[in-house]
């Protein structure tokens, strides 16, 4: 449907209180009929709309009202006769039906943006973006459990990176079994599996707080810091020189090419041969953020003037004089 937001509240209103002329509801329930999304929220209106009608109070005499009010202007305005208006009624009707309506639905839409949410990753990466617009990457065998209210927490079992929209009235909170983390705005990561005898924070930009049994620190963009379970010890460690955040962000600090090229070979499944031991010798220092390996290999070439060669599929050779 083409029309305004309000005017179709008011359509379905009319619509589902029956007051709707021929015309009216040939063109919703053909706008229900163009697209199986539309029909399924004609009927979660529908649904609404019956709860409303169960839980509403006696309904009110607007005929009589109107008779009422009709005496009150005339003996205000010294017998001066009200002409009565059929249409203001029956427009009375179906603007009370939209109040009705609309007021359920944000009351039950509101209800549903507050409940908790369970998010699993099985055997393969899961993305999605949150009530907020916050972002979460999930590694395989990995949940979370999202509560949207006054603080936006998530309860976090298994490794996850997040994206966080900044929102200093609400705090964003990642809590597992032994460490609280806390952030306005930031991209950050958490490894808590259950089967690991440490929690591993690590922060891509922005800030945040990490809590754990009375301990804690603050973590800034390439910040590190590691729980011990076993020894109840929270702290902070050099970031090491090759990192992946969520699926395929990574950041290279200072890594030897050798280490960029195991990296890079486990993340896409290929193989890349560095011809010499002077390309060996070469150290990067970048991060890409879901790129393709072409590109990776490409950048890398151009920054130390090497060639790149691809022979089979998946199977790149970098060449030159290195470093």
């Amino acid at each position: 449907m083409n029309e305004g937001k309000d005017h179709t509240s008011e359509l379905l209103a009319r619509y589902l209180s029956g007051e709707a002329d021929p015309a009216e509801r040939q063109a919703l329930e053909a706008w229900a009929a163009a697209d199986p999304v539309n029909a399924v929220e004609l009927e979660r209106m529908r649904a609404i709309w019956d709860l409303g009608a169960q839980a509403v109070t006696p309904a009110v005499d607007v005929d009589k009202a109107w008779t009422r009010l009709e005496a009150r202007i005339a003996e205000a305005e010294g017998g001066a006769r009200v002409i009565p208006m059929q249409r203001s009624r029956s427009i009375t009707r179906w603007l009370a039906a939209a109040a009705v309506l609309t007021g359920l639905f944000v009351g039950v839409r509101h209800w549903y943006n507050q409940r908790p949410e369970e998010l699993m990753a099985a055997n393969e990466h899961v993305r999605t973006v949150l009530q907020d617009n916050s972002s979460v990457v999930l590694s395989p065998g990995s949940c979370v459990n999202v509560r949207m209210k006054d603080e936006r927490h998530i309860s976090l079992h298994g490794e996850a990176f997040f994206e966080v929209q900044r929102d200093e009235e609400r705090p964003f909170v990642v809590e597992t079994e032994n460490v609280r983390v806390t952030v306005l705005g930031t991209a950050f990561e958490v490894s808590a599996f259950d089967t690991s005898s440490s929690v591993l924070v690590r922060v891509l930009h922005g800030k945040v707080r990490v809590v754990a049994d009375g301990d804690s620190v603050i973590l800034e963009a390439g910040g590190f810091a590691r729980y011990n379970k076993a020894a109840h010890m929270l702290e902070r460690l050099p970031a090491p020189p090759a990192e992946v955040f969520g699926e395929r962000i990574i950041q290279f600090q200072e890594a030897p090419m050798p280490t960029v090229v195991e990296q890079l070979e486990k993340l896409f499944n290929v193989k890349v041969e560095l011809a010499n031991s002077a390309v060996k010798r070469c150290t990067l220092t970048a991060t890409f953020e879901d790129e393709p390996i072409d590109y990776i290999l490409r950048v890398i070439a151009d920054t130390y003037r090497l060639t790149l060669t691809q022979g089979a599929p998946g199977t790149y050779v970098l060449d030159g004089e290195g470093c």
